[in-house]
């Protein structure tokens, strides 16, 4: 299965410097908008439902997309199964998908969630020591996990800032449900790649710490039947 992975674009997906090259899914990991006013999020589901050459697309939502957290009467035009689901599209918030096809021995279940430790008050914050609530939530065959937030340890340093910024109750949660890939962003420069304990931890974060939207997307592909995989491109 090829696929391409990306996440906070904060409104600017129509200037990414690189294209999105084909997959059979295409993944955001959150922070699709600057702030998340509705003109914001039209803009950014329009042009998601009308990518082609994928097979699905999913998408959850980020710290700096706050009209997902408000649940503002307008948004459920956008991102409502009905609409959504005329383009292969989903948005996942503490919520799973599962992808079945004659080419797997079994569905793959994916989940996703937009919360992340408090910062400075933005969407989806939640103090560290109850972010565990949440991630409980999460099933324990979840093989594709997506979370805005990276797990502690894990792709989320900032640049000149040691200490890492991860979630400790995620990746304790990690530990233990060991699903095949992590997909997460909001930590700009901590873009990249880790693999430990049989999960692959991808910080597919499009924009620089400076909001510049000129880092590639990753692309994988992952073999479910042998847990193998190539990275094609980042």
């Amino acid at each position: 299965m090829k696929i391409c992975i990306i996440s906070d674009t904060h409104g600017l997906h129509k200037r990414m410097r690189y294209p999105l090259p084909k997959a059979d899914i295409l993944i955001h990991a959150g922070d699709c908008t600057n702030i998340g006013r509705e003109n914001e999020i039209s803009e950014f589901v329009y042009w998601f439902q009308n990518l082609k050459g994928f097979g699905t697309k999913i998408f959850v939502a980020g710290n700096h997309d706050w009209g997902f957290e408000w649940k503002n009467p307008w948004l459920y035009q956008y991102i409502n199964d009905e609409n959504l689901s005329q383009s292969d599209c989903y948005y996942l918030e503490d919520s799973e998908m599962i992808i079945t096809d004659p080419e797997f021995s079994k569905p793959i279940k994916i989940y996703g969630s937009p919360w992340q430790p408090e910062f400075m008050n933005w969407a989806f914050n939640v103090p560290r020591n109850q972010l565990y609530k949440y991630w409980e939530k999460i099933p324990l065959d979840t093989q594709i996990l997506i979370t805005h937030s990276p797990a502690y340890g894990m792709c989320d340093k900032v640049e000149n800032r040691p200490p890492s910024l991860g979630c400790e109750s995620l990746i304790k949660y990690i530990d233990k449900i060991k699903p095949k890939i992590h997909i997460t962003g909001h930590i700009h420069s901590g873009r990249g790649i880790i693999e430990k304990d049989g999960t692959i931890f991808i910080n597919a974060s499009i924009c620089t710490e400076r909001y510049e939207p000129i880092n590639k997307p990753i692309v994988i592909d992952f073999d479910f039947q042998t847990d193998k995989w190539n990275l094609i491109d980042m």
